[in-house]
């Protein structure tokens, strides 16, 4: 269960868990940290009120300013356009453009042009092109293409990101030379103000990670940015204050991205300063000149359960009304679990969507159920604050729920037995040093460990029980157990990020799974037997929501491909700052 390496920045950004429910502006207090250290005279930096800027409801995935207008990248269709809103009243127009489909990468400082990549299909290699706020007409920037760019705030060179390598160039184009090698793929480069130095984002696919990394403009000291705090893995996407004082980047843990000020003292280990804490959620900060807001983007999850038809070749919707994600049907297709969308809320009710039933509560959250075969128990990943994951079993009619096995290892990925009685599960491939499948005795409470699966993860059981499918933790390899011979082989080989979420056909003779990096997004499937995978079809048409754990997709009670669009709804917002 992973993102390729080229939907990280996406997946971090917005992820978002909330926008504020009042019109204009919010109160705020108490909302966010308290601007002094405890027992301390020391201020802190603080936001102090966030006032709603846009109401359009466009999907929206960047965000720039100028300090009298926002360049927004918008999908209000099928593509992106750019568009200006003034910050003065709030008027929107859209950038012109000979190109059908662009995005904003960077406003250059005297505010007369946009640095844009036109978005050629699902591809993240574009070019660059230096595009007039007012008249004229594009540029290209030299030969260059790669999926993030900015410039200097001089305007005399330009930094991005092209797979794995971020470079420098002039700001015309040329003399490009590579500066850092990333183990992931880089982006969000951003120059300090004095343009020293550079920030950029690195996403390793492989774990799901994304972390902050700084270089000299020269090449020299590359290093990661905040390698001993806590959440350094999480960390994504900042942007220098125009004094260069503070670093605003952000954070996404489970739904929840926050803001956080690290201090620019040029010596020490500064430690980062938490700026929002939600429920509010905000990302994509756009710092202002005068260092007193910060313009960001906010977002109202919600996620649309939906199949895909075949013969109409659209994706259908599955459950009326509900925002939901993982969804599972009863073997007899009568009833469907969900885990609702934002709250993380474990849900019941019949296919049609009638006698709905919560089942968990906060602070509790779930993931990923499935229904025991006889309809009569459902197993999920319990998500709780401070405690490692655990598979726990509740009654479809509610009342408690019961932990499988206890433990310190974060458990996920249950699959139940062909008779029920038994629960198979693996641990979260974050714990890489201590990775293997269990088997768990719902009646003895005897746990097995599955002969051979040291190093694997994600395991799924095949309805008939006869085989598990598990994958390797560099996520390239599908292995496969048969429980008649006691033995795993190489079922599949693929690149990192080319099998997602994998799930049994019905029968037992197919292993679908999502297909995230081979040519277009796809659904795949593999025949037991066999190891060439086919394409089954590919995934156009649906902007998809992205949960804790990615882009969630299983199969229908009809044996179709489900997945979630996305119905998010983004918007800017003004948060006022003290940054002493």
């Amino acid at each position: 269960m992973t993102t390729d390496s080229e939907r990280v920045s996406a997946l971090k950004i917005f992820s978002f868990l909330a926008i504020l429910m009042l019109a204009g502006i919010v109160a705020v207090a108490g909302a966010f940290p308290s601007s002094r250290v405890q027992g301390s005279a020391v201020a802190l930096p603080r936001v102090t009120s966030v006032v709603q800027v846009t109401h359009d409801g466009f999907s929206k995935t960047s965000l720039l300013s100028d300090d009298s207008h926002l360049y927004v990248s918008e999908s209000p269709a099928a593509r992106h356009v750019i568009a200006r809103v003034s910050l003065n009243n709030s008027y929107r127009t859209l950038v012109r453009s000979v190109f059908s489909d662009l995005q904003a990468l960077d406003v250059s400082a005297d505010h007369t042009k946009l640095l844009v990549s036109p978005v050629r299909g699902g591809s993240s290699d574009n070019e660059f092109w230096a595009l007039p706020v007012g008249t004229g007409s594009a540029v290209r920037v030299g030969k260059l293409s790669g999926r993030d760019a900015s410039w200097s705030m001089d305007g005399q060179q330009l930094a991005f990101g092209k797979g794995s390598i971020l470079y420098l160039a002039s700001s015309k184009g040329d003399q490009a030379r590579e500066l850092f090698t990333a183990n992931g793929s880089v982006f969000t480069p951003r120059f300090s103000p004095d343009g020293q130095r550079i920030r950029f984002t690195v996403g390793d696919a492989a774990v799901n990670t994304t972390s902050l990394w700084e270089v000299g403009r020269d090449g020299s000291n590359p290093h990661a940015l905040l390698a001993d705090w806590q959440n350094s893995s999480v960390a994504c996407c900042g942007s220098w204050t125009a004094d260069g004082h503070y670093y605003i980047f952000q954070v996404t843990q489970g739904a929840l991205t926050t803001l956080w000020a690290l201090p620019d003292s040029g010596h020490g280990k500064p430690e980062p300063i938490q700026l929002t804490t939600g429920p509010i959620s905000f990302g994509n900060a756009s710092p202002a000149r005068d260092n007193k807001k910060i313009w960001a983007i906010g977002v109202q999850p919600a996620g649309e359960a939906v199949k895909y038809d075949p013969e109409s070749k659209k994706f259908v919707p599955l459950i009326s009304g509900v925002s939901a994600t993982d969804l599972d049907f009863s073997s007899d297709g009568k009833w469907v679990t969900y885990v609702a969308v934002p709250e993380g809320t474990l849900w019941r009710c019949h296919a049609d969507g009638s006698e709905r039933l919560q089942l968990t509560f906060a602070p509790e959250r779930a993931a990923l159920p499935h229904w025991s075969p006889d309809g009569k128990h459902i197993a999920y990943a319990s998500i709780q604050p401070g405690k490692p994951l655990k598979i726990s079993v509740i009654s479809p009619d509610g009342g408690s729920a019961a932990d499988i096995l206890a433990e310190s290892r974060n458990q996920i990925d249950a699959s139940w037995s062909s008779d029920g009685t038994r629960i198979m599960f693996g641990y979260f491939v974050h714990d890489t040093g201590d990775l293997n499948i269990r088997i768990v005795d719902l009646k003895t409470h005897k746990t097995v460990t599955v002969p051979g699966s040291e190093g694997l993860f994600s395991p799924r059981w095949s309805p008939d029980g006869r085989y598990i499918a598990a994958l390797s933790p560099d996520f390239t390899t599908v292995k496969l157990f048969d429980f008649n011979t006691q033995q795993w082989s190489n079922w599949l080989t693929e690149p990192a990020g080319a099998v997602n979420y994998p799930f049994w056909s019905a029968d037992s003779k197919y292993l679908y799974f999502d297909d995230l990096v081979t040519d277009e997004e796809s659904i795949r499937r593999v025949k037991v037997g066999e190891s060439d995978p086919e394409r089954v079809f590919a995934l156009e048409g649906i902007e998809r929501y992205a949960g804790p754990f990615g882009l969630w997709t299983g199969r229908a009670a009809d044996g179709s491909s489900m997945f979630v669009r996305d119905r998010s709804t983004q918007e800017v917002y003004q948060l006022s700052v003290e940054l002493p």
